[in-house]
C-alpha cells in the first residue's frame, strides 16, 4: 500500500479498488494534524476596534433628487431616503453635510435641511466637485460619504463622472483606504420638470429608482461604515473586501444515512474550525453543504454578509493528504473524482466518500472577490436611453475588474477532513 505524498494523487483521482489508500483511523492522530494545517489566510481582516474618524458627508441636491421625497412620508421601507438620512445621522454622525449640484456649498443647517424638497433645487450635477475636495485630504483622516441618484444630463457627463471617481478611488486605496458603495432601489416618484431624471417607461404614479452612496471610508472605519450602510441600502460592495476572522464561517449541513459531517470537528490554533464529512461506504450520492456565517445578528456581521454576497466570488479548492509530512503537499482539487466539489453558488458545496478505512484528506476553500459587484448588471444601464438603470456606472469598476480574482486575498478561508 502506498501512503507517500507522491502516492496522493492516486490516492484522490485513480484509485478504483477498495485496498487502495486504506488506513486505519485513528481520530486522536487525524484531530492533532488537522488542527496544525489549518491555518488562517493573511489578508487584512474587518477591524476589530473602530478609528472613530469624522464623517463627511455629500448630498446631491440637483432637481431629479426630489423624487425620492414621497409626500406620503413612509416610514416602513428601510430603503426610502428620509430612512437613509435617519441611518446616517444616528450611526455616522456627519461632523459637516454638503450640497452639489450647481457647485459644491456646506448645508448650514446640516442632515435637519436634506429632508426639505426646497432643498434640491440645482440644475445641474457636478460630482467632480466633491471629488477635488476628498482628494485635498491626503492623509486620510475622514470618511467621504457622496449620496446621490448618480444621474448626468448626458452620456459623456456620465461616462467622465464615473472614470474620475474611479481614478479618486485607486489613488484613496492604495494609500491604505477602502471604496464602499452602496445600492438600493429606493421609493421614488417622476420629477416631470426634470428630463434626465429617473421615471418608469410605462409612466407609473409610484416606482423605485437607484439611490447610492458612494464612501471612500478613512483606515480602520470600515466595519462601522459598512454597519451604516449595510443598514439602510439593499446592497454593499466593498474594495479591497476585507477577509472574515477565522470562526467566522463554517459548513452546514444535515446528515444523510451513511454520510455525516461535523461542523466544527476541531478548531485549530488560528480559530479556524474544520469540518469532518465521515462516510460509511463508498457513495457517489453526495451530501449537500452550505458555507454560512456564524453572526448575521450584529451590525457588522450583517453588513459582513452583505458585502460578501455584494462581490461576485470564485472558489479555489485545494486539497492534501492529512499526514505529518512537512513537504509543501497543498495542490488544486480536480473535478473529477474530489471527495468536495462546487455546488451552485460559491457557498453551496457538495462532498463524497470512499467509505470508512480509507486515507483521509484535508481540503481547503478560499472564496475570492472578482472586481465587479454581484448586483451591477441590474443597476448599470446598457445604453443612454435607460430610464431607470444609471449611464456610465460600470465605468467605475473598470480597473477592478482588469485584475485577476486569484491574485487578490482570500475573503474567506474554510477547511473540512473527508475520507
Amino acid at each position: 500500500m502506498r501512503r507517500s505524498i507522491r502516492g496522493a494523487p492516486c490516492l484522490l483521482l485513480l484509485c478504483t479498488t477498495a485496498a487502495c489508500g486504506r488506513t486505519a483511523d485513528n481520530e486522536p492522530v487525524d484531530l492533532a494534524r488537522a488542527q496544525k494545517l489549518a491555518v488562517a489566510g493573511s489578508a487584512p481582516a474587518w477591524p476589530a476596534a473602530e478609528a472613530g474618524r469624522p464623517v463627511l458627508l455629500y448630498v446631491d441636491r440637483s432637481e431629479s433628487m426630489r423624487g425620492f421625497l414621497d409626500p406620503d412620508y413612509p416610514t416602513r421601507v428601510d430603503t426610502d431616503y428620509r430612512s437613509v438620512l435617519d441611518g446616517f445621522d444616528a450611526r455616522l454622525h456627519p461632523s459637516r453635510v454638503f450640497g452639489f449640484g450647481n457647485g459644491v456649498r456646506e448645508a448650514g443647517q446640516g442632515l435637519g435641511v436634506l429632508g426639505s424638497r426646497e432643498f434640491y433645487a440645482d440644475g445641474n450635477t457636478q460630482m467632480e466637485d466633491v471629488f477635488a475636495l476628498i482628494r485635498n485630504d491626503s492623509a486620510l483622516a475622514s470618511t467621504h460619504v457622496i449620496v446621490g441618484d448618480g444621474r448626468r444630463g448626458s452620456p459623456d457627463a456620465a461616462n467622465g463622472q464615473y472614470v474620475a471617481m474611479r481614478r479618486l478611488a485607486e489613488g484613496w486605496i492604495a494609500s491604505g483606504g477602502t471604496l464602499m458603495v452602496a445600492s438600493s432601489a429606493a421609493p421614488f416618484r417622476p420629477v416631470k420638470t426634470d428630463p434626465s431624471g429617473c421615471r418608469d417607461a410605462a409612466g407609473e404614479e409610484r416606482q423605485t429608482c437607484p439611490l447610492y452612496a458612494f464612501a471612500f471610508v478613512a483606515p480602520g472605519d470600515q466595519g462601522r461604515v459598512a454597519a451604516a450602510l449595510g443598514a439602510v441600502f439593499q446592497n454593499l460592495y466593498a474594495a479591497p473586501l476585507p477577509a472574515l476572522p477565522g470562526g467566522a464561517v463554517r459548513f452546514a449541513a444535515a446528515s444523510r444515512p451513511g454520510l455525516s459531517m461535523e461542523p466544527a470537528w476541531v478548531t485549530s490554533a488560528d480559530s479556524m474550525p474544520v469540518a469532518r464529512v465521515r462516510g460509511t461506504a463508498s457513495t457517489n450520492e453526495p451530501l449537500a453543504a452550505s458555507l454560512v456565517l456564524r453572526d448575521t445578528v450584529s451590525p457588522l456581521g450583517r453588513a459582513a454578509l452583505k458585502a460578501l454576497r455584494g462581490r461576485r466570488m470564485i472558489a479555489a479548492i485545494a486539497v492534501r493528504a492529512l499526514s505529518d509530512d512537512p513537504r509543501p503537499q497543498w495542490r488544486p482539487s480536480a473535478v473529477s473524482g474530489a471527495l468536495m466539489r462546487p455546488g451552485r453558488d460559491a457557498f453551496s458545496y457538495e462532498f463524497l466518500s470512499r467509505g470508512a478505512g480509507t486515507q483521509r484528506s484535508l481540503y481547503r476553500l478560499q472564496l475570492h472577490p472578482a472586481g465587479e459587484p454581484s448586483w451591477l448588471e441590474a443597476f448599470d444601464a446598457e445604453s443612454a436611453t435607460d430610464a431607470r438603470r444609471t449611464y456610465g456606472l460600470g465605468r467605475l469598476f473598470e480597473s477592478f475588474r482588469a485584475t485577476d480574482p486569484l491574485a487578490a486575498p482570500a475573503a474567506v478561508r474554510a477547511y473540512a477532513v473527508v475520507n
